[in-house]
């Protein structure tokens, strides 16, 4: 399937609307949980991709930035081959570079503009948007910058098959590697110059379960990159809610139908993840 026809394609207006080239690519978006987005010309990528591969260097000051807990910081991840400099927004300015720290703002302006027209789609009253997404509509919630390559001296996989918990995530996916399930069977997602890769969410998937039409959590995994390869390198940006906040499931009639609290669904999913491996 996704061999044959590829990922369906998508834009961003000036006016920051999603929008896609048919009706029918964007029903296998919805469909798939993810796309392909043409990257604007006022993305300043090469700068971050530049940023990115500057972190290789172990001398390099980003590496020893502290930690904040357990998602922040320079981490290597375990049973992974990948290792990232992860930082949540409300740290962006005070660690990052200005023009990284732009770049990342640049970002938050795509993540609006895709959840906003999930919720379009939903049917889900505008009025809604902000309290169902724990603020991310507008503006607020929680965002995570992150780059990323892949320690080849460790034979895991790249990235250990997973659905991401939040809303949205960005991926540069400048290098072969990644693939998504569909239908049972985990395929490649080719490199398409210019563009980055849309996932959805399980906090999506959540929000929107009772509405007109709601959206699945892609599951998707990296494969082991080899020491005879280049270095992958990757800028992974999550668009989440608050994550000490709430999450809300609306009807088209406003009507709600479910909440929980981000850090119990999270839990959940972290749970369920670790009782599947």
């Amino acid at each position: 399937m996704l061999q044959g026809e590829g990922l369906p394609v998508a834009s961003v207006t000036e006016a920051q609307r999603l929008v896609f080239s048919t009706s029918e690519d964007l029903d296998r978006a919805w469909a798939l949980g993810v796309f392909y987005l043409k990257i604007s010309e006022g993305l300043h990528l090469e700068g971050a991709r530049e940023f990115g591969r500057g972190l290789l260097d172990v001398d390099s000051p980003y590496r020893r930035i502290p930690k904040y807990g357990d998602l922040e910081g320079f981490i290597a991840l375990e049973n992974n081959q990948q290792t990232k400099l992860a930082l949540c927004r409300h740290h962006w300015v005070q660690h990052y570079p200005a023009d990284i720290a732009q770049f990342g703002r640049e970002l938050d302006l795509l993540g609006i503009a895709v959840i906003r027209e999930v919720f379009r789609q939903s049917g889900i009253p505008e009025a809604m948007w902000s309290r169902a997404s724990g603020g991310y509509a507008a503006g607020e919630g929680t965002a995570f910058l992150n780059f990323v390559h892949y320690d080849t001296r460790n034979p895991d996989l790249g990235l250990r098959p997973h659905t991401d918990y939040g809303f949205v995530t960005i991926l540069d996916a400048s290098a072969p590697g990644l693939q998504i399930d569909v239908d049972g069977k985990f395929v490649d997602v080719p490199v398409l110059p210019g563009h980055l890769v849309i996932n959805f969410g399980e906090a999506l998937h959540f929000v929107t379960a009772h509405s007109e039409r709601s959206v699945g959590a892609v599951v998707h995994r990296v494969l082991s990159q080899k020491y005879s390869d280049p270095v992958r390198h990757g800028i992974v940006y999550f668009a989440n809610p608050d994550l000490e906040g709430m999450l809300w499931q609306f009807d088209a009639k406003g009507e709600v139908k479910g909440s929980s609290s981000v850090q119990d669904l999270f839990t959940l999913l972290e749970t369920n993840l670790t009782e599947d491996r």
